[in-house]
């Protein structure tokens, strides 16, 4: 068989993951970690919150070293050829992109991010996953592999390609309720009728109320979240 198929086992690895990280948990980020080492062996990873330009942030490290991931938000990270800013188009078509995608062996170990970082911390590949909804990044997961003798494979790509979308999705729905758990039923309300845009008027209409009560709601709403205005509530959401 082909190394780039999954076998029926395989899929029943993809299908207990989606199932075991699909229940609320108080970390989503770190449980989905410990899943991905669990039953796929992905046991070095980084996950990070992503926007849409491919920047990345909040990392949770997981098995891999502390220092090393400083140095690398510090010095390495314009370097990494992986990186999603340097390949947001690529990553929106194939969601799960090896080193071996991008470079050869040879340009790779020739690279400076590989020459000045990687090799001095043990590690000899890494892969990087992207996780977008709607064409939207919500977050990106980076994984390390410190035995060289084991490299990410097609296989691997085609695994986390089916498991990315779940995850986005689980991210994403965490993420939406987080948002609102400082707002009270009626401030939820008057939140998700900022976000399509609509003025003051129209949301005292839709809601039946006056259009100083939506103003006194998003004084609360702006204080929660300190922002000043709707346009840095929305961009804050």
């Amino acid at each position: 068989m082909n190394s780039q198929y999954l076998t029926s086992t395989e899929y029943e690895k993809i299908i207990h993951f989606s199932a075991q990280i699909a229940y609320p948990v108080e970390d989503v980020r770190l449980h989905i970690q410990h899943k991905l080492a669990d039953i796929f062996g992905y046991d070095q990873t980084i996950f990070w919150y992503a926007d849409n330009n491919g920047n990345l942030s909040d990392p949770i490290n997981y098995n891999l070293s502390d220092r090393a991931l400083t140095d690398y938000l510090t010095d390495f990270h314009f370097y990494d050829l992986l990186h999603p800013t340097k390949n947001v188009n690529l990553f929106l078509e194939k969601k799960a992109i090896r080193l071996d995608d991008l470079v050869t062996p040879n340009q790779y170990e020739n690279s400076p991010f590989y020459r000045s970082f990687m090799k001095g911390y043990g590690y000899h590949d890494e892969m990087v996953v992207a996780l977008i909804h709607q064409d939207t990044f919500i977050g990106a997961i980076g994984l390390g592999q410190k035995n060289n003798l084991c490299k990410f494979t097609e296989k691997d790509s085609n695994t986390l390609k089916l498991v990315s979308d779940v995850i986005a999705s689980v991210l994403l729905h965490q993420k939406n309720n987080n948002e609102f758990s400082l707002l009270s039923n009626r401030e939820i309300d008057v939140v998700n009728l900022v976000k399509k845009g609509w003025t003051n008027q129209v949301i005292a209409a839709t809601l039946h109320i006056s259009v100083n009560t939506v103003k006194k709601h998003l004084q609360n709403i702006y204080e929660k979240y300190s922002v000043q205005n709707r346009t840095q509530l929305v961009q804050k959401l």
